[in-house]
């Protein structure tokens, strides 16, 4: 009965130590979502073709092509999930605008949590708990994150990397990890080119955690 008392009070105070920074991240990443930052020009791009493709199904609108396709494949599903953007009606005015943006910034703002969470993931998995706390309250903090607070494809595809990362770490022995943390990168770089270059360091970890050059081919 001690024991199991015992482990029921370790539980419950790594639960503790984990949502600390969860709460934060949320208060950071969520509260008031189109009041700050303010609408930036990409943002439209990205919605634009997000609305192409629930109007056409087609994600290229033009002949310019500059990042693949997923990113605006993945936000095409939330306008769509949430009604997005016919249940706005007509969008004549600034209120109106900021409703528009409102669902895909909570999206974002909830991949920024889950970033969060990754981050305490990967960082106890390497340094232990003491130091994950403090990485993750430090991420969900950092006056840089208000950047993820924006429709961009670096807030999507984050999550994706941080993903393949834990995986890779938590992949001793296990093949189907090994494989998950490959298909999380390929979300990634389909969602913006330049993640590639990660590429040898999702396959440092591999290697170095199973030792096995079949897991890393």
């Amino acid at each position: 009965m001690n024991l199991s008392l015992e482990v029921q009070a370790i539980y419950e105070k790594k639960l503790v130590f984990l949502i600390i920074p969860l709460i934060l991240s949320s208060y950071t990443h969520l509260w008031n979502p189109v009041g700050f930052p303010d609408i930036f020009f990409d943002e439209g791009v990205y919605m634009r073709r997000a609305v192409n493709i629930l109007e056409n199904g087609n994600p290229q609108e033009g002949w310019f092509y500059d990042h693949p396709f997923f990113g605006q494949i993945a936000l095409s599903g939330v306008l769509q999930i949430t009604g997005y953007p016919w249940s706005l009606g007509t969008v004549t005015d600034a209120s109106s605008l900021e409703t528009f943006y409102m669902a895909p910034r909570v999206f974002m703002g909830m991949l920024a949590v889950l970033d969060t969470f990754l981050i305490y993931k990967i960082t106890e998995k390497k340094f232990g708990r003491k130091a994950a706390i403090i990485a993750s309250m430090l991420f969900a903090v950092m006056p840089m994150s208000w950047l993820l607070r924006r429709i961009v494809l670096d807030s999507i595809l984050l999550p994706f990397i941080l993903s393949s990362i834990l995986l890779a770490l938590y992949s001793q022995n296990s093949n189907k990890l090994i494989f998950i943390s490959g298909v999380c990168l390929g979300f990634a770089i389909f969602t913006k080119i330049p993640v590639f270059a990660l590429i040898p360091m999702i396959s440092i970890l591999v290697y170095y955690t199973n030792k096995s050059l079949k897991g890393l081919a």
